[in-house]
């Protein structure tokens, strides 16, 4: 069984509390193609912040911090929208969340690409060459499924550190914030049937993952500070 691991440790390196932030937190207004999209309050979270931050932490060697301080938090928030890479990032989660899950076919030809096929074909190998170069992978994570723009919230980001793979079964070993500390959060799918539409089972949360795609993520100039 083919292992991989980048170095990047959970407890080391993720964020030990969780994506959460209480009611009243200030709010980054997002603009998207769509219309404004609210995020760093209890209900949308700082996911993508967080996955960028800890990447951070790692690449500069900087100690992770304990507390959501209002420093931490801001530099968590400035990171969230480069996650998103406007417009551009915005449309894969679009592009994504409204895509069926099982490739079209008429009269035997394909005619659209479905999210398992687009995550199996045409990410998966991006992913494993970045872990195969030590490069851990930052991901967009598809849960809805809509052509609702105001359902891009549904959607989530973690860090891919690692993977192991027997046969057509993988497992990439992550970082989730929504699960702070916990050294066996894993992605698990198969590479057999890419036109299929099968679910990615979430260790923590079950088959809660349509699909998924590595994000562009950009190494900041200066190592991440936490000033007042």
């Amino acid at each position: 069984m083919p292992t991989v691991a980048t170095g990047f440790e959970t407890r080391t390196h993720g964020f030990p509390f969780p994506n959460w932030f209480p009611p009243g937190s200030p709010v980054v207004v997002v603009p998207t193609p769509f219309g404004r999209l609210t995020v760093g309050d209890a209900s949308a979270g700082l996911c993508g912040g967080m996955a960028f931050a800890a990447l951070d932490l790692y690449l500069f060697n900087v100690p992770r911090p304990q507390e959501p301080t209002p420093p931490v938090f801001r530099y968590l928030c400035k990171r969230l929208l480069d996650s998103w890479h406007f417009p551009f990032g915005v449309m894969k989660y679009y592009d994504g969340q409204r895509r069926p899950s099982a490739s079209k076919f008429l009269a035997g030809v394909k005619w659209l690409d479905g999210l398992t096929f687009k995550t199996i074909v045409e990410e998966w190998p991006k992913i494993r060459d970045a872990l195969d170069a030590g490069m851990p992978a930052p991901l967009g994570l598809i849960h809805s499924s809509s052509f609702d723009p105001r359902k891009l919230a549904e959607n989530h980001q973690v860090l891919a550190h690692g993977y192991s793979i027997e046969g057509d079964a993988v497992a990439l070993h992550i970082y989730d914030p929504n699960h702070p500390d916990d050294e066996t959060a894993e992605l698990t799918f198969s590479l057999a049937a890419p036109d299929g539409g099968a679910v990615i089972r979430h260790g923590c949360e079950g088959g809660s993952v349509r699909g998924l795609f590595l994000t562009d993520y950009a190494r900041p100039a200066e190592a991440p500070t936490f000033q007042v």
